[in-house]
């Protein structure tokens, strides 16, 4: 009895050994070491897009190959429907590209592979946006309790116990070109009107000609309801550039609640343009000491708790310029039109340097850096050279708004549109005219003003531009706020 036991033991061993050395047992089917484990989609915990946009999913044990496994979106009534992995290098162990597939619907995102079912991330289903600016309608709400020009904007997107849509108007400066602390908040109502603005807690040193960008569970890994970032400006009227970058803690009703300094800019700037992509803070261009313009770009990661992470430098634009719009797209950031020479930031005069070219560079969306290819410059251009404007990307469109240009005097090109293609260009920039301008209703020809996109309590998408400085009489700033 002795003797079979020691057999039994030996046989079992021997067994032991052969299926650990050809790891069928452990690790399972195409490198599987367990069920999947959902961390974030698109960079964020609370992620949301239309049918049809681009999905990046983060985790572990996905699988080297997809073989069998599966992405799997709500159909909104209790099943599921698969997503499409376009090509096999879009499927990793760690990493999984994909689009929101036709019927899906705001409800869990699971992937399924041969050793089980994932965590469940919920995804939100947005609705693509119509936009024709050529056929739009401006409308003014409550306007600023101060006149200003060169003040940042920002809307966040407060999921609490209720929700609470917040827009900001940060610094910026009045008619004495001073640099303000003052920080406004207006809530957003159902029809895409705004409440009356409200200061809230103040930043701790004047800013002019900064960058502002919000950050959420919707773009990013952040576990509180939102911060608001405060990137360099000019702290005087000269346009003195600062490296430091404040982050905000947003509070359920919109309020600041403290201002803190994060991970300081790698060099004093300001007029530069930012933007969230996936979790990730890009800053592009922007004024250097003496008014300089800058090319450079950098990325910064936003850890759990909104602090940013060292910036990385990312691939240069073509060329150094500042004043300019900066966005992102289907994977691609974006800038257009700006100023290639030192100019002041309060200067109302189109100076000799300024551009009418549009860049584009594609953004790995494993790293959230740049490609090597770099920026290319695609072959539409604005209408006009223009400087001291806005860019705003709603509905797979970019909307550029007012601006020091040829014309600007009688608002001739106030407003201009083009459509993104896949292929990181955009189409051929058309014009909105006549009743179709903020000039048109008298909100007067704007430079040096703040925009961007928000949405209201019914889900509708408008488009919001802020003060501004009057390129009639420079230095005359504005209150008007206008939506559409």
């Amino acid at each position: 009895m002795y003797c079979d036991l020691r057999k039994c033991v030996l046989v079992t061993a021997l067994a032991t050994v052969a299926l650990a050395a050809c790891g069928s047992d452990s690790t399972g089917p195409s490198g599987l070491s367990g069920p999947p484990v959902l961390t974030d989609i698109n960079g964020a915990t609370q992620p949301s897009g239309p049918t049809g946009s681009t999905v990046v999913i983060d985790g572990q044990n996905f699988g080297t190959v997809q073989a069998s496994a599966t992405v799997l979106f709500s159909n909104g009534s209790g099943g599921t429907i698969p997503a499409v992995i376009a090509s096999a290098g879009d499927w990793s162990s760690t990493f999984i590209v994909t689009t929101v597939p036709a019927g899906a619907a705001t409800g869990p995102v699971v992937v399924t592979t041969a050793l089980g079912k994932s965590n469940a991330i919920t995804f939100t289903l947005t609705q693509n946006a119509a936009f024709n600016p050529s056929t739009i309608t401006w409308t003014a709400t409550n306007s600023l309790p101060v006149a200003l020009s060169g003040h940042a904007a920002a809307f966040a997107e407060l999921h609490g116990t209720t929700t609470t849509r917040a827009v900001y108007a940060i610094g910026g400066a009045d008619n004495s070109n001073t640099p303000a602390t003052s920080v406004y908040l207006t809530t957003v109502g159902g029809s895409g009107s705004l409440s009356s603005w409200s200061p809230t807690t103040t930043l701790p040193v004047g800013l002019a000609f900064s960058a502002a960008a919000v950050a959420t569970p919707a773009n990013s890994r952040v576990n509180a309801l939102g911060f608001l970032y405060v990137i360099g400006g000019a702290t005087d009227a000269s346009g003195q550039p600062s490296t430091t970058v404040y982050r905000g803690t947003l509070a359920a009703d919109g309020t600041v609640s403290s201002w803190v300094q994060t991970t300081a800019l790698p060099v004093p700037l300001h007029s530069i343009g930012a933007v969230i992509f996936h979790g990730d803070l890009y800053v592009a261009g922007g004024s250097t000491t003496g008014n300089a313009p800058a090319g450079a770009v950098y990325r910064s990661r936003i850890d759990t708790s909104g602090t940013l992470g060292a910036w990385q430098t990312e691939a240069a634009l073509p060329f150094p310029r500042a004043h300019a719009g900066l966005g992102a797209f289907g994977g691609y950031l974006f800038t257009f039109g700006g100023d290639s020479g030192a100019v002041a930031p309060n200067t109302g005069s189109l100076s000799a340097s300024a551009l009418g070219d549009v860049a584009s560079a594609k953004i790995d969306l494993r790293t959230g850096d740049l490609t090597s290819a770099g920026w290319t410059t695609n072959p539409n251009k604005l209408k006009k050279v223009v400087t001291k404007h806005t860019a705003v990307i709603a509905g797979g469109d970019v909307l550029i708004t007012a601006g020091l240009y040829n014309g600007a005097s009688t608002g001739s090109t106030e407003e201009s549109y083009a459509q993104f293609n896949s292929d990181g260009t955009v189409g051929a920039f058309n014009g909105a005219t006549g009743s179709n301008t903020i000039s048109s209703i008298g909100g007067g020809n704007l430079f040096n003003h703040a925009a961007l996109g928000y949405t209201d309590g019914n889900g509708a998408l408008h488009v919001l531009v802020v003060g501004g400085d009057d390129v009639n009489t420079p230095g005359t700033k504005h209150t008007g706020v206008f939506f559409y």
